[in-house]
């Protein structure tokens, strides 16, 4: 089980900057990343392409920030940017493909044979009938990050669609259907749209803080909560939900199952 692609660049739309800590802030709605992508953007396109200058203006982005990251833990990169002036591809903006051919990643907070040797654990953990599946629904830098690196999500959403259609859900025959294809999208779109979530405060997905401050993965506590555990509970979790009750967990389950319904619907009976 490996992914055959590269799943950074993939191209249709879709591309990736989880790595240099896109996501890693209390506030990472699509209008806050955007306006911060910008920023970098913009400052690093004013600096002439030498280490001197993208090392400066990437101290400058860095003490300048606007906000702490939510994981200290995890790098956050000054470098990463808009690819275009759509605003529609992020990326390096110190990789030599994009600066001509000067490589400028040391001045960012990895070194350059980091950036050039590293692979997420989506690239061994997701088949490639997955990550292609991703591609195609997410096409979008916003949606696709927050999917692609998730792969308890992308797992949790198709067995939970297997067991509404009683059989395999293949990703080829998710991608053919358009009408399923945009189900698809929908039910990954929960990433960001799903309501009542207190993503903005600890919890980034499953993940919170230990008492050092490193991510560590959430539970459900059903002795607590006064419910038995559902096989939804595993993409609640991921959708950052931290129900404080029943009504709260089943109203979270039932979201993600009317959505998973959804796309079920999407097939012949």
């Amino acid at each position: 089980m490996s992914v055959s692609f590269h799943l950074c660049q993939p191209g249709g739309g879709a591309s990736c900057g989880a790595c240099c800590g896109l996501y890693n802030f209390r506030d990472h709605s699509r209008a806050a990343l955007t306006q911060r992508l910008a920023t970098q953007t913009a400052r690093l396109s004013h600096a002439p392409r030498t280490p001197e200058a993208y090392g400066e203006a990437a101290r400058e982005l860095t003490a300048n920030r606007d906000a702490p990251a939510l994981f200290p833990i995890v790098r956050v990169c000054p470098l990463l940017g808009f690819l275009d002036a759509e605003q529609r591809q992020v990326g390096c903006l110190g990789h030599p493909k994009v600066t001509g051919g000067t490589d400028l990643r040391d001045c960012g907070v990895y070194r350059a044979s980091i950036c050039e040797t590293f692979t997420c654990p989506s690239f061994g953990w997701l088949t490639d009938a997955q990550a292609r599946l991703v591609q195609a629904a997410c096409a979008d830098w916003y949606l696709y990050g927050l999917v692609i690196t998730d792969v308890e999500f992308v797992r949790g959403c198709l067995k939970l669609l297997e067991w509404e259609l009683g059989g395999p859900a293949r990703p080829e025959a998710l991608r053919e259907r358009p009408e399923s294809l945009l189900a698809v999208r929908r039910l990954f779109a929960l990433k960001e749209t799903a309501p009542g979530r207190d993503g903005q405060a600890s919890v980034f997905g499953r993940f919170t803080h230990d008492t050092e401050d490193e991510p560590v993965p959430r539970t459900l506590d059903y002795a607590a909560l006064g419910t038995p555990a559902a096989p939804e509970d595993d993409v609640v979790l991921c959708l950052g939900y931290t129900p404080a009750d029943a009504p709260a967990l089943l109203a979270a389950r039932a979201l993600v199952k009317d959505h998973v319904r959804a796309v079920a619907a999407t097939f012949p009976a």
